[in-house]
């Protein structure tokens, strides 16, 4: 099965890259609006937010519960924050689907769910802002928690969604066992994008994305140092960050290879001691390298 699975390398993510203009601003560079963040989970937001800024997006803003919003005015420099009614304190809520399914018409795409937390009011916010929502969708983590058993559901999104699970979450989504889903993991991954019209990045030692057409490829880059926490959190937002500076729908293909090779650069300095905002201080000396000519 692995000699059908495209290789995600240097050379296929070169002919992806949109050339920047000479007369571009930061609203043309990509507007990324983070939904994320909750009580003790709010490092995910912001390696998420970071990551996306990094990656290229001239406009990064992040929703968060209106309790948590002074930390994160004081964590961020260069993302903006918005404060969002609380279903309780340190978590937002079904209460705030209608503001935020207007904020969202002002930005190209969305990342929902890093640290966003697993209340019942979050996961019912979740299932609405992804089914009403009219901007593209990266949904992550407790994202993805919200649809478990329920992957279904996600049929009804009006784009086609990017789905970042790792291996334990994607078996979660299909309600199946971790050992089922090894025991045929190519052929299970590239079924559920398709019967479910979803994008799906497969996060492990292997990452393979599949498309809804039947596509199916599969990293060449990364590194053991990457199983640390944050690691998902920052493809999630470096997949965001490139959203308008990719062909077609290639982001997810863009993404995954930027943050493999951003980790593969870390790993030369700190080996298995690396950590996830590692990553992101590398996301831009990837990008210089997409630059250089063959």
């Amino acid at each position: 099965m692995k000699l059908d699975l495209i290789p995600i390398d240097g050379e296929l993510v070169k002919g992806m890259m949109l050339p920047r203009p000479k007369d571009c601003h930061k609203g043309t560079c990509g507007r990324v609006l983070v939904i994320a963040g909750s009580t003790g989970l709010t490092g995910a937001a912001v390696m998420a937010s970071q990551a996306a800024l990094r990656a290229g997006a001239g406009i990064v803003s992040l929703a968060c519960a209106e309790s948590l919003n002074t930390i994160f005015e004081i964590k961020l420099t260069e993302v903006m924050t918005i404060p969002v009614v609380e279903a309780e304190k340190g978590c937002i809520g079904i209460d705030a689907l209608d503001f935020l399914l207007e904020k969202a018409t002002q930005y190209d795409v969305v990342v929902i769910g890093p640290g966003l937390g697993r209340h019942e009011s979050t996961m019912e916010l979740v299932r609405e802002f992804v089914r009403q929502t009219e901007t593209p969708l990266i949904i992550d983590a407790d994202g993805l928690y919200a649809f478990r058993g329920q992957c279904h559901l996600l049929k009804d999104c009006r784009h086609v969604p990017v789905l970042t699970p790792h291996l334990g979450e994607l078996a979660a989504l299909l309600n199946i066992s971790v050992k089922e889903l090894l025991q045929d993991r190519c052929n299970i991954i590239e079924k559920t994008a398709e019967e479910n019209n979803v994008i799906l990045v497969a996060k492990s030692e292997e990452t393979m994305v599949a498309y809804p057409d039947g596509r199916l490829y599969i990293t060449t880059v990364g590194n053991p140092g990457m199983a640390t926490a944050g690691s998902g959190d920052v493809l999630a937002g470096t997949i965001a960050g490139v959203y308008c500076q990719t062909r077609g729908k290639c982001a997810p293909l863009a993404g995954v290879y930027i943050h493999g090779r951003a980790g593969d650069m870390a790993y030369e300095k700190n080996g298995n001691g690396l950590i996830a905002t590692d990553m992101i201080g590398n996301i831009g000396r990837v990008l210089l390298e997409l630059l250089l000519p063959n």
